[in-house]
């Protein structure tokens, strides 16, 4: 008789409700868990470079906070 022993650790961490938000919103449309969610970011982060045009789509437009789009048109409008 053979025994096998899977042990995963579980790791607490604190994050911010506006993060937590953002993460639960991404974990339901890619339909993956947290943990999957979290090395999803990690390896899309080490895998890309930090141009613009790698972001283009990524975003659902009911994810875009309408106060936030409108600080952004007003800063570029005044010029910060």
């Amino acid at each position: 008789m053979y025994l096998v022993n899977v042990f995963t650790m579980v790791r607490v961490i604190t994050i911010r409700d506006d993060v937590y938000a953002d993460l639960y919103r991404l974990k339901k449309s890619k339909d993956m868990s947290f943990s999957q969610i979290i090395e999803y970011l990690i390896k899309e982060r080490e895998g890309k470079t930090k141009d613009v045009i790698s972001f283009a789509g990524s975003i659902d437009k009911e994810d875009i906070d309408r106060k936030a789009r409108e600080k952004v048109r007003q800063e570029f409008e005044w010029g910060g």
